[in-house]
């Protein structure tokens, strides 16, 4: 019988940095602190650095729907949603936030009429803000505003529902479209506290900010809601501090009581309770925000012999003044010898009796075909996992052990 049978196993990814050249092979020498260069034999090209990324609370559903329940802005009245939430780690600087939102828009018609070319979006301007914890607003601590091109739902077909779309994926009907939108908050070096406050803000035709510059415009803005979860169920990291609350701001006469929350609205953006009253309200069954904090260099969690396999994000980042294309990337567990390395590349970091092959990364190689812009990044997210075998043998050596990854590209 295994000894392992009820022991931890940490696996803890380190990122890297290669180069991208035409004609050139790449290499890449790699650092406990997960920072690194790249040199090639030819090409001009940049150093593209990649980070893993890991999450600290995450509310989002993992595979994504092709649409999930929703809070409309327009229809109830709101300008910015929220949560007040306790995070599962604070020790590495805040890399991104993802926030899963709900197109309904059509690029033309409606309902039964609704029409949308493949790949159709519309410019969106949308704010994310993080606060200290308090109701109302507690004060600043970051914020970004980013205009996003935002996909609209496809034409309405294949569904009994004529005013719904059919996704293949899940054989499903929608009348909403998830669209996962990521605020790049890495150039911040931005350390959270345990607990924050965050917001998603964004306006409307008759709702919101007018410097966001939509105020007073109808457009497809009107049919952008974000996209809900069910705490504590999908809540996966972290923790909501205060579960059956949420924090809302909109305008008192228009939102509430009745449209998100039986409390009447006050001033600010503050935390109301989300029981129903009759139809109206979040529900009972406690909707917050789909979203997901995400940490450079951060580990993906415990893995055990025969588990379930884990998530392995990671963010791409072009630090050079020109477009750099990315093929494919492909992960894969550091080693030497056969043994795993705690540090990718640092081979007195190999742990004795810790076997490389009893751990896979798949898919082997991501195609990802996509540009970079000079300053960009992209995010890689569920698309590649880790998984630890249930070897015969005994496993202990690798008992709370840490697993480098390496990450190479071409």
């Amino acid at each position: 019988m295994k000894r392992f049978m009820n022991k931890k196993l940490l696996v803890v990814g380190v990122a890297v940095a290669v180069l991208l050249g035409v004609g050139g092979a790449a290499f890449a020498y790699f650092t406990s602190t997960g920072s690194g260069t790249g040199s090639a034999a030819v090409g001009t090209s940049t150093n593209l650095v990649i980070h893993q990324l890991g999450p600290i609370y995450d509310s989002t559903l993992s595979p994504l729907p092709g649409n999930m329940p929703s809070l409309g802005f327009d229809a109830t009245g709101a300008y910015e949603l929220g949560n007040e939430i306790t995070l599962a780690s604070t020790s590495s600087p805040l890399d991104d936030v993802v926030v899963d939102m709900s197109s309904w828009a059509c690029q033309t018609g409606s309902g039964a009429s609704c029409v949308t070319t493949p790949g159709a979006t519309f410019p969106m301007p949308i704010t994310f803000n993080i606060y200290n914890p308090a109701s109302p607003t507690g004060s600043p601590i970051a914020t970004d505003t980013q205009t996003f091109n935002i996909p609209y739902r496809p034409s309405s077909a294949g569904c009994t529902d004529t005013t719904a779309w059919y996704d293949a994926t899940d054989s499903a009907c929608y009348h909403g479209l998830t669209v996962p939108i990521t605020f790049n908050f890495s150039s911040q070096d931005l350390t959270l506290p345990s607990t924050i406050v965050y917001g998603i803000e964004y306006s409307t035709e008759s709702y919101g900010p007018s410097v966001l510059g939509i105020t007073g415009v109808n457009g497809p803005w009107n049919s952008l809601n974000v996209e809900l979860s069910t705490e504590p169920t999908n809540v996966t990291v972290g923790s909501d501090t205060e579960p059956g609350n949420v924090f809302l701001a909109g305008t008192q006469g228009d939102l509430g009581p009745g449209e998100v929350t039986c409390s009447t609205l006050g001033a600010g953006f503050a935390q109301y309770p989300t029981a129903a009253c009759g139809p109206n309200g979040l529900g009972t069954t406690n909707n917050v925000p789909a979203v997901q904090f995400n940490v450079l260099n951060a580990g993906v969690g415990d893995l055990y012999p025969g588990g379930p396999s884990l998530p392995v994000n990671f963010s791409v980042y072009n630090p050079g003044h020109g477009n750099e294309f990315v093929n494919t990337v492909t992960p894969s567990v550091a080693s030497f010898g056969g043994l795993v390395e705690a540090y990718a590349g640092d081979t007195l970091s190999a742990i004795t009796g810790c076997y490389a092959d009893w751990f896979s990364v798949s898919p082997s190689t991501l195609t990802l075909n996509q540009d970079i812009p000079a300053g960009g990044t992209i995010y890689v997210t569920g698309m590649a996992f880790i998984s630890m075998a249930d070897d015969p043998i005994n496993q202990d050596a690798c008992e709370n052990a840490t697993v480098g990854l390496n990450f190479s590209s071409n």
